[in-house]
């Protein structure tokens, strides 16, 4: 298994340029607004793997719409936006000339900004990119693994080699009569119990991950949006309860 704790995106500031409304960071792409005005924003991610997060520094975005649904305004400093989404939100600003606004991907690799400004030609402070987030177990559905990182994986079997497995990753790997399915291992790579589709793997331990702002913007000191801070602002017109989850 050859997967480092940093293994966040395939396309990255590493090998392309990430432009805002086609223009590179460098370009410095600039919306014009005068001091004490509310300025509509609206952010869609068309990229095509890779996700963002989105502030600006000095400024508090008022998010109104996810995907082009109205919610209830919720005040936040930054947000991660996935593939595909659109986010609206509501700026005020005042207080100085220049704001930048700052786009760096999920694996802290490169990023994409743009300047909200009084006239042309003006640019305001980029900041650094945050550090560069590391991969834990639970990050990949492995809670009851203790948390830590995949460090250590790279280099094949990993974690440390059994008695019996001294001769490499293949060596006498019959368990030695071991019960896989009293030990929960049973659900890989056959059917689960009660349910009749076939399933390759399934995370070991699951949970609700709507509050969770994610990886890398966990205690990062700002206000950061999540999934369930979003409330429309119309009743479900279905109505009816879920069945399940």
């Amino acid at each position: 298994m050859r997967m480092t704790p940093t293994d966040l995106s395939d396309v990255n500031g590493h090998t392309y340029t990430y432009l805002l409304n086609g223009v590179t960071p460098a370009g410095n792409w600039t919306g014009l607004f005068r001091p004490g005005e509310k300025v509509l924003l609206r952010f869609v991610n068309g990229s095509a793997m890779t996700y963002f997060d989105v502030r600006i520094p000095g400024l508090k975005m008022t998010v109104v719409a996810a995907d082009g649904m109205p919610v209830h305004p919720v005040s936040v400093d930054e947000f991660r936006i996935a593939v595909a989404e659109t986010y609206d939100v509501i700026v005020e600003p005042s207080g100085q000339d220049a704001f930048t606004i700052f786009c760096q991907d999920n694996a802290r690799t490169g990023y994409v900004r743009g300047t909200l400004a009084v006239r042309q030609g003006l640019e305001a402070e980029v900041p650094p990119h945050d550090p560069r987030p590391l991969l834990t177990m639970e990050d990949m559905g492995h809670g009851g693994m203790g948390g830590t990182h995949v460090g250590g994986m790279e280099g094949g079997c990993g974690m440390g080699k059994p008695k019996g497995m001294e001769g490499g990753c293949g060596a006498n790997m019959s368990g030695g009569g071991m019960d896989h399915a009293a030990m929960g291992h049973g659900g890989q790579g056959a059917a689960a119990k009660g349910d009749d589709r076939l399933i390759d793997m399934r995370a070991m331990a699951m949970s609700p991950k709507l509050d969770d702002p994610g990886i890398g913007l966990r205690n990062n000191g700002r206000k950061v949006l999540t999934y369930s801070d979003l409330r429309s602002t119309f009743d479900d017109p279905d109505g009816r309860e879920p069945g399940r989850e």
